[in-house]
């Protein structure tokens, strides 16, 4: 399960694999047989991912930042 946002275990990871990946009427047949638990469960993967995801961003921003900050340093 997820722990505070996070993503923590391969079967949730895999889970959100699933998720992402699959399309069309498959997802459709996944969706039509999930429960109310199964579709809360598939949210929080996907709250968690987002949250990942802005995570990621953040460090991106923050590399690129000292980055430039080192370029014009040696410059």
């Amino acid at each position: 399960m997820t722990t505070k946002g996070y993503i923590t275990n391969e079967w949730d990871r895999d889970n959100l694999e699933f998720l992402l990946n699959t399309k069309g009427e498959d997802f459709e047949a996944f969706w039509a047989q999930a429960d109310a638990d199964d579709r809360v469960y598939a949210q929080e993967l996907m709250d968690a991912y987002s949250l990942e995801l802005k995570i990621r961003a953040e460090e991106l921003r923050v590399e690129a930042e000292l980055a430039l900050s080192n370029n014009q340093e040696a410059n």
